[in-house]
């Protein structure tokens, strides 16, 4: 497994800094230039890299085209599924009302 590309690409996809990472998850900038030269990460800092964004081990080491959720958003779709229609289309609106002033 290729696991700066990993890292790379959910640093990437959230608009971080190799300096944002380095904050988030505790681990020097040095130890990211490590990993893209071929230093296999402990993981204990794969750990923190993954408590940086929120996913787990197991999200990480996942092959293929996935859906990475936080366990914040876990908990939205899990509460989801006892709205009621209507319940539902409100909490949209609020939601698109949101992105839209963002």
């Amino acid at each position: 497994m290729d696991y700066f590309r990993k890292i790379d690409e959910l640093r990437t996809m959230r608009g971080w800094s190799f300096y944002k990472l380095s904050q988030e998850s505790g681990l020097a900038q040095q130890t990211f230039t490590q990993w893209m030269n071929g230093t296999v990460p402990t993981l204990k800092a794969l750990q923190a890299v993954c408590d940086a964004f929120d996913i787990t081990l197991a999200q990480f080491f996942a092959e293929g085209e996935q859906v990475v959720t936080s366990v914040k958003e876990k908990e939205l779709l899990t509460n989801w599924k006892y709205l009621s229609k209507e319940e539902k289309s409100s909490i949209l609106a609020v939601m698109k009302n949101y992105n839209r002033k963002g």
